[in-house]
């Protein structure tokens, strides 16, 4: 398995926090691992050059063969990717807001919590990119190739707001956040603020900075198979231990135990793309 999380190219980083590449290749007489992943607040797009992995929507029971690329906008429950034998997966994660400035579309207007072919609202080159991505075996070039792509859309951006300064730093601080303070280091009110959160996130601030939290509460006890649920809901800012199992209730509709459970059998680290120093 390999799996590492890179920074972008400097040109990039206004509306790009990271790329992710993940390998797994699991010979044919044995079964591939189902990775759960929880409601998160980043918006990604990703490419499967090889194998496509199938995507389990747990809320509309829905499973998915996912094209070669996709966009994954709002996803605000818990899934599951069925992993192929062949898998090679490179993920943009974008800075908050940074999809809404990429394609220019409010992200009202996707698709809540599912998978959408990238072509449809990129561009035909998406297709080229994968060919290009088929045929190296150099993780440098398949970095190259990708920032590449991402760095052609600089030039069609939306402007950048002062609120697009201040939404990493709610993903930076778990959550931990006073919505009229965010206001007003965006320099908007709050009626504002809560129009430009569905433009650019398709959520309302006080749930996005919700459910960052509890990203944050996962990814915690992801790195820390040892910590007491307990210690994390306090370092996550959660009142008590039932204050966390309820947003786990809210969010995943199980209990934390089984996602103890889950942990032990995945071979994927969501953690180290969020809140590591």
């Amino acid at each position: 398995m390999f799996y590492k999380v890179f920074q972008p190219h400097p040109a990039l980083r206004e509306f790009v926090n990271n790329i992710m590449v993940f390998q797994l290749d699991i010979p044919l007489h044995e079964k591939p691992p189902t990775i759960s992943f929880p409601p998160l607040a980043e918006q990604c797009l990703y490419f499967y050059p090889f194998e496509v992995p199938e995507s389990e929507y747990l809320t509309s029971q829905k499973k998915v063969i996912l094209p070669q690329s996709i966009l994954v906008g709002p996803q605000v429950n818990r899934i599951k990717l069925k992993m192929p034998h062949r898998n090679f997966t490179i993920k943009v994660g974008f800075q908050p807001g940074g999809l809404y400035r990429l394609l220019g579309i409010p992200m009202t207007e996707m698709i809540m919590d599912e998978s959408l072919e990238s072509a449809y609202f990129l561009d035909k080159n998406i297709k080229f990119i994968i060919e290009q991505l088929q045929e190296t075996t150099s993780l440098e070039k398949s970095l190259e190739i990708v920032q590449n792509f991402l760095l052609s859309k600089l030039k069609v951006l939306k402007p950048k707001l002062p609120l697009d300064d201040v939404l990493p730093l709610i993903s930076k601080s778990g959550g931990l956040v006073n919505i009229d303070t965010v206001a007003s280091q965006a320099c908007v009110c709050t009626r504002q603020l809560e129009r430009l959160f569905l433009q650019r996130l398709g959520l309302q601030p006080k749930f996005f900075a919700r459910m960052t939290r509890f990203a944050k509460a996962w990814t915690l006890k992801e790195k820390f198979p040892d910590s007491k649920w307990t210690t994390i809901a306090y370092e996550c800012g959660y009142f008590d231990q039932m204050h966390l199992i309820r947003d786990f209730k809210a969010f995943c509709g199980i209990s934390p135990s089984v996602i103890e459970d889950e942990f032990k059998n995945s071979p994927y680290y969501l953690g180290s793309q969020f809140y590591d120093d």
